[in-house]
């Protein structure tokens, strides 16, 4: 026999936790055993409520003389008895019940725009997206480095960040382990190689800027608002496979996370600034050309150009002398 309707448990949020059909009427609620309904909240009632048509045919759903009473979809006013339909919600001690008939209308089936496949999943991926990014960082130590760079120079640092990335990547894919029962490290570990790519993309194009137009902040604007969007699709990314939440859901809590951050930084950096330093501020890095890229004289015109130089040089301290008084 078919049921007439379901009574859904409902969290803070107002998704479903369980459904219990309705095969038929009156039905009872509370925590004993007995009822057709069993809570697990220790503020209902043994036997707390009943749902059953009246002499017109309405359900109603009324209080079996409980502690804490019924209360309906506002949750506040308590009532002995109310009508319910199907998509009526009310409560009874911290929980909040609905029920639904059969014909209850549902909302749109979403599209699944992924295709039910991703290509992060391909552990031939994931294995490209971290050898680009150790050469990446390679290219990063080599090019923040002032003095001779050497090998061992060159890839230490790499080394630490690239160690740090698989923890990352594993810590991620253990929530995801968790969550969804499946660990997700490819998918984790490629979306962290892309936060390195976009913040390496963001820092070296940042000071590039800022060295042509100096007067503009360009390295500080980059940092906040630039790396809070960096931070933003790290976050959305990784809950993508970690959890079951909607775009929507994942989206407000990656902005979330990300204008928290945001806002630490901009508060620590302009606690940090000091009113006056005899030390020169350089916000960033350059790296100079290499001088073999760079054109060359040959000795013999490097010592004509001196001649000519201390010529002309001579020539303006003498034409100084006559014009002194």
């Amino acid at each position: 026999m078919a049921p007439l309707g379901f009574i859904e448990i409902l969290d803070g949020k107002g998704a479903v936790i369980e459904r219990i059909p309705v095969d038929s009427l009156p039905i009872k609620v509370g925590r004993a055993y007995a009822n057709d309904v069993i809570l697990n909240d220790p503020y209902v009632c043994p036997l707390h409520l009943a749902i059953g048509p009246d002499e017109q045919g309405r359900l109603i759903a009324r209080d079996l003389s409980s502690v804490n009473g019924l209360r309906g979809d506002n949750g506040e006013e308590r009532v002995s008895s109310l009508e319910i339909h199907s998509g009526s919600q009310f409560h009874v001690g911290h929980t909040r019940l609905r029920y639904c008939s059969v014909d209850h209308p549902l909302s749109p089936t979403l599209v699944d725009r992924d295709g039910g496949k991703s290509r992060l999943r391909s552990p031939y991926v994931a294995a490209a997206a971290v050898a680009a990014i150790f050469t990446l960082l390679c290219l990063d130590a080599y090019l923040t480095t002032v003095d001779r760079a050497t090998v061992a120079a060159i890839v230490t640092e790499p080394l630490t960040t690239f160690a740090m990335l698989l923890v990352w990547a594993g810590l991620w894919a253990l929530a995801s382990r968790i969550i969804v029962s499946r660990f997700h490290f490819p998918e984790h570990a490629v979306v962290a190689c892309g936060a390195i790519v976009g913040f390496f993309v963001l820092g070296a194009s940042s000071e590039w800027t800022e060295f042509f137009f100096p007067s503009i902040p360009i390295i500080w604007i980059a940092g906040l608002f630039g790396s809070g969007m960096i931070l933003a699709a790290l976050v959305y990314g990784h809950l993508k496979f970690a959890t079951a939440l909607r775009r929507r859901s994942r989206f407000w809590a990656a902005l979330s996370v990300s204008v928290a951050m945001a806002g630490v930084s901009a508060i620590t950096d302009f606690a940090s600034r000091s009113k006056f330093s005899n030390v020169m501020d350089f916000t960033g890095i350059v790296k100079p050309i290499d001088g073999g890229l760079l054109p060359t004289i040959t000795v013999d015109q490097f010592i004509d150009r001196s001649r000519k130089l201390k010529t002309d040089l001579d020539a303006l301290a003498h034409k100084a002398r006559a014009t002194q008084p």
